[in-house]
């Protein structure tokens, strides 16, 4: 069982050398002379392409009324944030998606801000 997990790790952690040696040399041919326009026309050594991590454009707001749509009361801002987790909006770091959710949802003309929280119009 040992030399399995070992295995894994072995893999996983060639894995990341490759993706480190294709990063290193797509720096290195920017260095060179490669792209003299830099930065965000760069594209990665051997066709590899960034996925985007963020979450499709619209879907916040969309979770967010789908949340206060079911809501039987406001709800405050902490209770918004977890509900719209259970929702399935894709989130790493939920305290950035607090401050996320409270700016959409102050922005939003279809929610209204009380004293209980955020709730529809």
């Amino acid at each position: 069982m040992v030399a399995a997990s070992v295995e894994n790790a072995i893999q996983s952690l060639k894995e990341e050398r490759g993706r480190l040696d294709a990063a290193i040399a797509s720096l290195e041919s920017l260095l060179n002379g490669g792209d003299a326009g830099g930065g965000a026309g760069a594209s990665l050594a051997d066709g590899a392409r960034r996925k985007r991590k963020n979450a499709p454009r619209g879907l916040l707001k969309k979770k967010i009324h789908q949340v206060l749509k079911a809501a039987k009361k406001p709800l405050a801002p902490i209770e918004l944030r977890d509900l719209v987790i259970k929702a399935g909006y894709p989130t790493k770091n939920p305290k950035t998606l607090y401050t996320a959710i409270f700016g959409a949802a102050r922005g939003d003309s279809a929610v209204k801000k009380t004293a209980a929280g955020f709730s529809l119009k």
